[in-house]
């Protein structure tokens, strides 16, 4: 695989990741507009990698990750699974 494609997904990695931490601001020591600040950063390089990692992968791979990321979609999954 060329190093373009494994930077690719790192990049998209890194962008799941950082909506991740997302999850850790609400407690971090700071005031409301410093915690603002630090979450609107992670979702706007969040996207900035997602985004460059989908024109390194191409958008095939892009619709894939979408899909199965979805959380309607695993939310609908984990209901499914509940009920068996």
């Amino acid at each position: 695989m060329p190093v373009v494609k494994y930077l690719g997904f790192g990049l998209i990695s890194l962008s799941l990741g950082l909506w991740g931490l997302l999850l850790v601001v609400p407690w971090l020591p700071a005031t409301i507009a410093q915690k603002t600040i630090v979450a609107t950063t992670f979702v706007v390089v969040s996207e900035i990698f997602w985004w460059t990692g989908v024109l390194l992968l191409g958008k095939e791979v892009a619709k894939r990750y979408r899909h199965k990321l979805n959380l309607g979609q695993v939310w609908q999954r984990l209901k499914q699974s509940l009920r068996r």
